[in-house]
């Protein structure tokens, strides 16, 4: 008699890999979202306004008193930051907890915001300083007879205890487009990161119009007509090889071969009578977009050509048996249905190079450049330029920034809106591939 029950499914094979993936995969995802978490939590810590405080504490001298915004408290000390009558970051106080004798939050606090970033904390009317012209002389408590301060030179005047929550999300969004759309200098009262984002979108698509041509033209020889010789071997290995160069190499290399090299030259040939101060012989928007697509040509070829190897070979032998030439035949056949491909090329193109820094601060991206490389006047876009970029704003607000307690949050908002630029433009690009990849499979059909 046939025994009956419930019968258990076989336990697959390879059940551990499988959970092993489904690890990688929540640890992926887990470290995203916490990269995410931390610069959206700091990008919000400079914007955000501050409450301010009248503190009393023991000092060295005797007993202290000053109005301060309070940046950071812990269960041992304090930080606050008092006015800044000489410079930026230069007022800052740390008081340990045992000696604080007194913290209040006067409700008519201000908080009043220079051109230049310097923060001023006082008490008074907040509307009867705004009402006053711009010409008008200001005395303000503490202020230092040799610095005289008018009224038009305040960017933001603030009662920072008097806001809500609602309040202060609105103050703290002013102050980070302020920050996105305003430039260094500005009236912003922040270092301003337009410049930045224009040089970088600018050095994107430029660096792109130049290595996907190339790119695809390498690829077409090594898969099409190279063949599998030894020396299509050779040439593959040198393009794998090439992919894992530090760009810092690339950096000198374009340092040499384009500044040097064919900057001076073109000098020498074109410019000769405003030597010798160079034209084209120093860093430039060229040369840096010329030193990306080298660094990024690997990265399209070896893309673009697993692409042509997935194109049907039923595709080109039609093609041919109807009369093109190989030449039509891989224009008109080949190259429409491995569109995916060249989109997904120039995807790894743009998050390789969107975020590379060393190479371009040998080859023309600079701390601050008086004027943007895209503007009105012809030739509208000026490739011997130097430019600035979001990725060196990151590399100097967390390095070299004088106010370490604000900079440092700015680098993290300079690094968000690159991390965004990035995931823009791929984002297209994703959109227009998935596109194509559907028509391609209806033709592959």
């Amino acid at each position: 008699m046939l025994r009956t029950g419930t019968r258990h499914a076989p336990r697959r094979r390879g059940d551990s890999g499988l959970w092993l993936a489904a690890g990688a995969v929540a640890l992926s995802l887990a470290a995203l979202i916490a990269l995410l978490f931390v610069l959206l939590q700091q990008s919000a810590r400079p914007f955000l306004p501050a409450a301010v405080a009248e503190l009393r504490w023991q000092g060295a001298a005797g007993p202290q008193q000053a109005l301060a915004a309070i940046v950071r408290e812990d269960a041992d000390e304090l930080i606050a930051r008092a006015s800044e009558w000489q410079r930026r970051g230069g007022a800052y106080l740390r008081i340990a907890r045992a000696d604080l004798l007194e913290r209040t939050f006067p409700p008519d606090a201000l908080a009043l915001r220079l051109a230049d970033g310097r923060e001023l904390y006082l008490r008074g009317d907040a509307h009867a300083l705004a009402a006053l012209p711009s010409a008008a002389g200001l005395a303000l408590p503490g202020m230092p007879a040799e610095l005289p301060l008018r009224r038009g030179e305040l960017v933001e005047i603030l009662a920072p205890n008097q806001l809500g929550p609602g309040g202060r999300l609105r103050v703290a969004t002013q102050r980070a487009w302020a920050f996105v759309s305003g430039s260094p200098g500005g009236d912003s009262g922040s270092a301003g990161l337009l410049p930045a984002l224009v040089g970088t979108v600018v050095l994107v698509l430029l660096m792109s119009v130049l290595v996907m041509p190339l790119g695809v033209l390498v690829a077409l020889w090594l898969h099409e007509y190279a063949g599998r010789g030894a020396l299509a071997q050779l040439l593959r290995a040198a393009v794998a090889n090439l992919a894992g160069v530090p760009s810092v190499i690339y950096g000198l290399f374009g340092l040499v071969l384009f500044v040097h090299g064919l900057g001076a030259g073109l000098d020498a040939l074109f410019h000769a009578d405003a030597l010798p101060s160079p034209t084209w012989g120093t860093g430039g928007l060229l040369w840096s977009a010329l030193t990306l697509a080298l660094l990024t040509l690997p990265v399209v070829v070896i893309a673009v050509e697993e692409g042509l190897a997935r194109v049907p070979a039923g595709l080109r032998q039609g093609a041919l048996a109807l009369g093109a030439t190989r030449a039509e035949m891989l224009w008109r056949v080949v190259l429409p249905v491995a569109r995916p491909a060249l989109l997904t090329a120039l995807i790894l193109a743009v998050a390789r190079a969107a975020g590379e820094v060393a190479p371009l601060m040998l080859v023309g991206a600079v701390k601050y450049a008086p004027a943007l490389p895209l503007d009105g006047e012809f030739p509208y876009l000026h490739l011997s330029k130097q430019f600035m970029h979001l990725g060196h704003s990151v590399y100097d607000l967390a390095l070299t920034g004088a106010d370490a307690q604000r900079d440092l949050g700015e680098a993290h908002a300079a690094a968000l809106l690159l991390l965004i630029v990035v995931v823009a433009l791929n984002a297209a690009a994703i959109v227009v591939r998935n596109r194509l990849r559907e028509r391609s499979r209806e033709l592959s059909a």
